[in-house]
């Protein structure tokens, strides 16, 4: 147990040594901050009325700012300028204020063109307003409804960037293990360290064991940040580290593969870059292949870690699919490690 926790810290201290070793580390935190800037904001989703409220050109109907309030979310400003501020932010926005001179309701679109002639929601309310006011007796011209349609009740709440986005950085994870594992590999033919290991009572078990701990601890930290930068905390968790750890064998086999062909780490980089473009186009067919031809790309094991993920995300994976379609992952990486085991011993003799 000692060796293994000694093996661990070298390990660490090796990767942050080398600029490949630390590059796998840091580039996948990039990569989130990325992600999460792309993720839309409760302000930047919601679509919003911009009412100014104080000055000549405040609206002072608190009915109609109510109606508009049961439908979308108010902010209120001091003036028609910082009112115009929020209609070039992001999001869906529209802006309301009273013109005193022509005695008569405002409503501006978000980015709109002079010549537009589009009706505003806020205008339609306005109208209903007036409608009933001089019409209390008439049938209602618009009926605002809000909610989901029964056609769309099954559609997840959580963005497609986060869902999509986490499924196929978990992914990219095992090919950076993988590269860590193999990199570590080749690194210590090249230093010798493996020479040095034959003397010692630690076994082949153990050191492979032993090369794998840092890897999968750097895949288990990078899943629960991409939790939670990804607004993925309301998924279960269990269900997903079942997955991850499954999921791992993949970059065992991947990582002895690269260490088994790299005699150095530019060979190993090489190699690793060629095998991560052929893994990737399995992740192209899963996002790109409609359903009825996704059979192209049952032959890779990290489609099926793909396709399980993308079911946790959306909250539709039940633990029947993902039984069935963790053995079928494990099953096709075991079947390509006999396929290719006389090639791996072979190169890490």
């Amino acid at each position: 147990m000692k060796q293994l926790i000694e093996m661990f810290f070298f390990d660490v201290k090796m990767n942050f040594k080398s600029f490949m070793g630390a590059y796998m580390i840091i580039v996948p935190m990039v990569i989130l901050i990325v992600l999460r800037t792309f993720l839309p904001s409760v302000q930047s989703a919601a679509g919003t009325f911009a009412i100014v409220t104080k000055g000549p050109n405040a609206v002072v109907n608190q009915e109609l700012i109510e109606s508009l309030d049961d439908f979308a979310e108010i902010e209120t400003y001091d003036s028609i300028k910082d009112m115009e501020q929020k209609l070039r932010g992001t999001g869906t926005a529209e802006g309301l204020y009273w013109d005193p001179a022509a005695q008569q309701y405002v409503s501006v679109i978000e980015r709109s063109l002079k010549g537009d002639t589009i009706f505003s929601v806020a205008s339609r309310y306005i109208r209903q307003l007036y409608y009933q006011k001089n019409y209390p007796d008439a049938s209602r011209i618009t009926e605002f409804l809000h909610g989901v349609p029964a056609e769309l009740s099954d559609r997840t709440k959580t963005p497609p960037v986060a869902t999509m986005g986490g499924s196929i950085f978990i992914v990219f994870m095992i090919i950076v293990t993988a590269f860590i594992i193999g990199l570590g590999v080749v690194m210590d033919k090249e230093y010798g360290t493996d020479k040095a290991l034959q003397v010692s009572p630690l076994s082949k078990a153990d050191y492979f064991f032993g090369k794998s701990i840092f890897p999968l601890f750097v895949m288990a930290l990078y899943t629960i940040l991409a939790l939670l930068m990804l607004g993925l905390m309301h998924v279960n968790i269990l269900q997903v580290y079942l997955v991850v750890l499954s999921s791992f064998t993949i970059s065992l086999l991947f990582g002895l593969l690269i260490g088994a062909l790299g005699k150095n780490e530019n060979e190993a980089i090489g190699i690793g870059k060629l095998l991560s473009m052929v893994l990737m186009l399995a992740i192209l067919g899963g996002t790109l292949l409609p359903e009825n031809l996704q059979w192209l790309v049952w032959w890779a094991p990290i489609y099926w870690i793909y396709d399980i993920l993308e079911e946790i995300f959306t909250e539709t994976a039940t633990w029947g699919s993902i039984t069935w379609k963790s053995a079928v992952m494990v099953g096709l990486t075991g079947l390509y490690f006999i396929l290719l085991r006389k090639k791996i011993i072979k190169g890490l003799s």
